[in-house]
């Protein structure tokens, strides 16, 4: 499949995902529940959401042991605040997650994804590097 090839809902399989990213510098693997991981210093998911309407990235950030819900929210605040390209929350598990959309829904090409995936990752570390003043992360 040619990269700037337009990719539609329908055409977003897990094969098809898998392709995307296989030619490019990026680390690709897929992880004991069979998600797609891309890697580059940082790791994020690459899951189509209901209907392939999205595809969404997500980071989990490593925090400190006895690192408590204020200073978790503290963090994700400051990057909430500071960087406006990375959606941060701590989920129902008390863990930090980093995300991000990709619109599919009028088509996209594999070339966007992968250059989407690329600032991701390399927003989610910068988030990291400029946020944590507190030293939480690990």
């Amino acid at each position: 499949m040619p990269i700037n090839e337009v990719l539609r809902p329908d055409d977003l399989t897990d094969e098809m995902l898998e392709a995307i990213f296989e030619p490019t510098d990026l680390d690709v693997r897929r992880d004991n529940d069979g998600d797609l991981v891309v890697s580059r210093g940082v790791s994020c998911y690459v899951m189509p959401t209901a209907e392939n309407e999205r595809l969404m990235l997500m980071t989990f950030v490593g925090v400190k042991e006895n690192t408590d819900r204020a200073d978790k929210l503290e963090f994700v605040n400051r990057v909430n605040n500071d960087i406006s390209t990375v959606r941060a929350h701590v989920n129902q598990r008390e863990s930090i997650v980093f995300d991000y959309h990709i619109p599919v829904r009028g088509g996209v090409s594999g070339e966007a994804i992968v250059e989407a995936t690329r600032f991701f990752l390399l927003a989610s570390a910068h988030a990291i590097d400029r946020c944590d003043e507190d030293d939480i992360v690990r």
